[in-house]
């Protein structure tokens, strides 16, 4: 293998390398950034999932509730 694809090889397989060549050029800082917002991002995106649970939840007790006012509703007419 020549040394230029051996270079690209390491690139691609070794983050640490990857990290090392980033941070001569001046990119380290900013691949650590990506990657902090790519971990900030998985949280708000699990965060995200377990509010639509709770408003799917909150969504099934209003219409229990609507229904029940409706039976009450129906009783009080009915005398």
């Amino acid at each position: 293998m020549s040394l230029k694809g051996e270079f690209l090889s390491l690139l691609e397989r070794d983050k640490e390398f990857r990290y090392a060549v980033a941070g001569l050029l001046g990119l380290e800082e900013i691949l650590r950034r990506l990657d902090r917002h790519e971990e900030e991002l998985i949280k708000l995106r699990e965060e995200m999932k377990e509010l639509r649970v709770d408003m799917n939840r909150l969504r099934e007790d209003m219409n229990k509730l609507r229904e029940d006012m409706g039976g009450i509703r129906e009783d009080m007419l009915m005398g």
